[in-house]
Order: C-alpha cells, then sequence, then structure tokens
C-alpha cells in the first residue's frame, strides 16, 4: 500500500489517540469549524456538500434512531453498501452510543453474508439499495424456511436503506428508510435531552470502534476487532511520514469494510479534519477524482499498477516527440524522486525539474486527476 500528500510540507493538526475517539473528534470539528465542508457526494452531475454542523447534526440523529430500536452499548451494526455519506453516519452514530460497526463488501453473497451477520449477531443492518435489500430480504427468507444446521441463528430484524430507487413498492415490515429513522430519531432525542452526549462522554479510547473481516483465504472470515485507539494511532503514524492538513482533498472510492479506507478516510479524515468526496458511481470513478484533484490518495498495490498501465498505453499511442519528451521528463522526475526519499536536496536538478515538470508530468498528473 502507498499513500501521496501534496502538501508534504504542511503541518498536520496533532491528535492525541490515547484520549480521543471518533464521535469526540467529530464533535470538536463540528463546533470548531461548523460551516466548512465534511463531505460531498456527487449526484446527478452535481456536488452535493455537507458541512460538520450538519454532520454532526445528523449522527445524533441516527444515533438517537439507532437507540429507540433498541441498540445498546457493546452491540454492533452492520453496513453493506458502496461508499456514501450515510455509510459514515450509521458508523459514527453508532459508535456515539457504544456500539460498533462491521463493514460487508457490497460484493458479498449468500454464506459469506450469512456467516457475518451470524457471527456478529447482527440485528440491525444498514443497506445501500434495492440489490443489498434483495440479498437480506432473501437471506432472511431462506434461514425462516431452512435455517442454517452449522451457524448461529440469523437475528436480522431491522433493514435500513439509504437509495430508495426502486423499493417504493416493498411493503416487508423489516425495512426503514434511513431518512425515517433520523427523524424518529430526532422525536426520540427530543424527550431524552442531555443522553447522546452522555452516550459520547462514556465512550473511551478502547472501545472496539470498527470491526474487520479477515481475508478467510484459509477458512471462513474472522472478525477483527479495532478500537478508537488502534486506528487513530494508525493514522497518528501515517501522517508522521506523509503530513496531512485540513486543507487536503481525499476522494473516498475504496470499500469502508476495508482497514485501509478506514484509516485514511475515518481516522485521518476525523484528526485532520479532510473533506471526503464520494464519487457517483463506479463508471465516472476517474472524471470524478481528476473533478476532484485529491491531494491524498491510498491504494493497495493493484490501483498503482492500473494507472500506471492507462499511462503506458497512451504514451505508446503518441507521436515519437511525445514520448521522447516523457521519456525525457519520467527520468529527470525519477532522479530527484530519489533523492527526495533519502533525504538528500535536489541541487541543479531543480530547475531541470520545473522544466520537466511543466511539459512532461504534469499534464500527465492532470488526467490522472
Amino acid at each position: 500500500m502507498a499513500a501521496s500528500a501534496s502538501a508534504a510540507g504542511s503541518t498536520a493538526t496533532a491528535v492525541a489517540p490515547a484520549t480521543s475517539t471518533f464521535p469526540r473528534l467529530l464533535a470538536g470539528l463540528a463546533a470548531s469549524r461548523p460551516s466548512d465542508t465534511a463531505m460531498q457526494e456527487k449526484r446527478y452531475g452535481i456536488w452535493m456538500p455537507l458541512t460538520w454542523a450538519q454532520y454532526a447534526e445528523r449522527v445524533r440523529d441516527f444515533a438517537h434512531g439507532l437507540a429507540s430500536m433498541g441498540i445498546e452499548r457493546g452491540d454492533i451494526v452492520a453496513v453493506l453498501g458502496d461508499n456514501r455519506p450515510e455509510w459514515l453516519i450509521a458508523e459514527l452514530a453508532a459508535q456515539s452510543i457504544g456500539a460498533a460497526v462491521v463493514g460487508i463488501y457490497p460484493t458479498s453473497i449468500g454464506e459469506e453474508l450469512l456467516h457475518i451477520l451470524t457471527l456478529a449477531r447482527i440485528r440491525v443492518v444498514v443497506a445501500e439499495d434495492q440489490e443489498q435489500v434483495d440479498k437480506l430480504l432473501k437471506l432472511r427468507a431462506d434461514q425462516a424456511a431452512a435455517p442454517s444446521t452449522d451457524m448461529p441463528p440469523l437475528l436480522v430484524e431491522t433493514v435500513v436503506f439509504y437509495d430508495p430507487h426502486g423499493l417504493e413498492q416493498y411493503v416487508d415490515p423489516v425495512l426503514k428508510d434511513f431518512t425515517d429513522v433520523e427523524a424518529a430519531g430526532r422525536e426520540w432525542g427530543a424527550q431524552r435531552p442531555g443522553w447522546y452526549d452522555a452516550q459520547v462522554a462514556l465512550g473511551q479510547p478502547g472501545d472496539t470502534a470498527v470491526v474487520c473481516t479477515t481475508s478467510g483465504t484459509t477458512s471462513r472470515p474472522k472478525l477483527a476487532e479495532l478500537s478508537h485507539t488502534n486506528l487513530l494511532a494508525m493514522a497518528e503514524h501515517l501522517t508522521a511520514i506523509d503530513p496531512i492538513a485540513a486543507k487536503d482533498r481525499y476522494v473516498s472510492f475504496l470499500p469502508f469494510a476495508w482497514i485501509g479506507e478506514q484509516m485514511l478516510a475515518v481516522a485521518c479524515g476525523l484528526s485532520r479534519g479532510l473533506t471526503l468526496s464520494f464519487p457517483e458511481d463506479s463508471a465516472t470513478q476517474k472524471t470524478d477524482l481528476r473533478e476532484i484533484g485529491p491531494d491524498v490518495m491510498f491504494s493497495p498495490p493493484r490501483i498503482w499498477e492500473s494507472m500506471l498501465s492507462e499511462v503506458q498505453v497512451r504514451i505508446d499511442e503518441a507521436g515519437w516527440l511525445k514520448r521522447k519528451v516523457f521519456g525525457w521528463g519520467y527520468a529527470i522526475g525519477d532522479r530527484v524522486a530519489e533523492h527526495k526519499i533519502h533525504g538528500r536536496g535536489t541541487g541543479g536538478l531543480a530547475v531541470v525539474h520545473w522544466v520537466a515538470d511543466q511539459v512532461a508530468l504534469r499534464p500527465v498528473r492532470d488526467q490522472l486527476g
């Protein structure tokens, strides 16, 4: 895995992982930067922003909604779907009242999905859309008809969906709209003033924040419990090497069920106050990435290899002059990068690198975002 930040010279905000939790960090950002953009999601070609104050308010409402459904300290809530603001709202809401979240990859089906839901004793699942809802309803129906004999019982009693498209005609009583849960939470919380803040204050850094699944290459996936301290310590170590500042932008497109995205988007995002951007869908990912022009990227090797292959193919298809200019510029950039990695000054290469950057390297970076 690799991380890159263009703001390498910027100073990152100090965080004390030993005393922090994600809900407390969110409350601090909502108080100090209420009108700044915390997240933005692209819908129908338009970026829809959510401020820190709005983010915190929606987390509070959904936390009240979860509590009204019986979620208590120590429980685990599952989230199944692609990266959206509602994913993080559900996560922070659960953590605010002492529960944890297990992320399930949106490609999970059948026994794999059943294994996680039963092992974590999930009663409430937050699902993205009709596709994910259908999986869960089928799973419930199959288990009701023929319960599994080699797994614990399926306990799912509520499915909260956050993309209602295609679900308008569904009448199953197990289903709830995300916004309806928020509305019910507002009413529930209005009758219990101070309850939410008390729950956040009760939270400890050593509490389980996120449950991640192992790869399951040798057997069924296991559930790894990660505390607030675990994730914030990883964020501290990462930013000690590659500083990240509040002004930096980050495009979240890798699954939140993956620990890497939890570390960058959630732990670094909340400890540094980053603005997170969510692409409209996988088909527009590259266009959205270029439009945002993120300062920070974090990905497993296959993503970087894919980007490199794309550049190489386009260079090979270019005319001989462009190939020569890029080859020269890349060689200069490679030498400068080697100097920086080993802490050496660039010396006379600085001027040559500036020229190479203008004519060869910057145009490629612009195409990649």
